[in-house]
């Protein structure tokens, strides 16, 4: 089955959504983004037919955080069986009752708490082995096929994120709590350093957001940037993680996959739609931007985009 939804319609609910929240003040800065202009706020929106409407400071530029992820995975699932992933990730704190045969996490979450510990684990699975250089080279050349450009690396960022995990003496803290990384640690914290640091714009999360929607290949440039056939499994994992700290809630009241990064960026998956992504500094209690998600949670439940429906929808002129 399918539902059309006029283009005229998409872009009101996105203006009236933008109007009610931009001179609204929630949240607060990450303090690794605590210099940014709080009132900073914008909307993109990219469907699979290439059609594109932007509004706000959709051009401002923060850093990935978590949403780094989705690259990574990108590359995960193009290397591995998703069963594969799951067991080497560890998913689940109480091991998975799937029959995959994955372990519960025992190491427990204290000794690393802060640490991005399931993100390192990520790209220390990510080839080649032992060569920072080349896993990077791979994962850019991803990023730049989803989003049709390249984001730029927060060089002071990163430094100080990278002072920082040596002050704490990170290494050795993976060592002791037994957590098990695939490649040395110091490569493995440094490339998910790099990549959370690297800096986007709200039209290229809505760019690779929309590449996922339309089975990997990109609507803008048409570019294939990966095999059509992993985007149920990247959409599943984006609603299996959700914004950091409430992803069921948001899923319950959405239902469409959605990511965040502590930059202020939140980006959603529609299949076969598109992506809507936004950009807000402040941070609620949760770690996610709170105007971003407002405004976006507000533009799927008018236009009724929820993902487990059984229509999809459309967008015609």
């Amino acid at each position: 089955m399918e539902r059309i939804i006029k283009l005229a319609d998409l872009k009101s609910a996105v203006q009236k959504a933008y109007d009610r929240h931009k001179n609204e003040t929630c949240g607060t800065p990450d303090p690794k983004t605590a210099d940014m202009n709080e009132g900073l706020f914008g909307i993109s929106v990219r469907l699979t037919d290439g059609s594109k409407f932007d509004i706000g400071h959709t051009q401002a530029q923060f850093a990935m955080g978590a949403i780094s992820r989705l690259p990574i995975a990108v590359q995960l699932l193009t290397q591995m069986k998703p069963e594969e992933l799951v067991g080497k990730m560890g998913l689940g704190k109480n091991g998975c009752k799937c029959g995959c045969q994955s372990q519960p996490d025992k190491q427990g979450e204290k000794p690393l708490k802060g640490l991005h510990a399931k993100g390192v684990r990520a790209v220390s699975l990510v080839e080649p082995t032992g060569d920072f250089d080349g896993k990077m080279e791979i994962l850019s050349d991803i990023m730049v096929s989803l989003m049709g450009s390249s984001p730029v690396l927060d060089d002071r960022l990163y430094k100080a994120s990278m002072a920082e995990n040596a002050g704490a003496d990170k290494v050795n803290a993976f060592a002791e709590a037994g957590y098990e990384l695939y490649d040395a640690t110091d490569i493995s914290i440094d490339l998910y350093t790099c990549l959370r640091s690297m800096l986007v714009t709200t039209e290229q999360l809505a760019q690779m957001g929309a590449t996922i929607a339309a089975d990997g290949v990109n609507p803008a440039t048409k570019e294939i940037a990966f095999d059509g056939s992993l985007s149920a499994s990247l959409c599943a994992m984006m609603a299996a993680k959700g914004p950091k700290h409430m992803g069921k809630p948001w899923l319950i009241i959405t239902g469409v996959p959605a990511m965040s990064g502590f930059g202020g960026g939140f980006v959603t998956v529609i299949p076969g739609f598109g992506s809507i992504a936004a950009f807000s500094p402040g941070l609620n209690e949760a770690g996610v931007p709170a105007k971003a998600a407002k405004a976006v949670k507000e533009i799927l439940t008018e236009l009724q985009l929820n993902v487990f429906g059984s229509t999809r929808v459309k967008v015609e002129v």
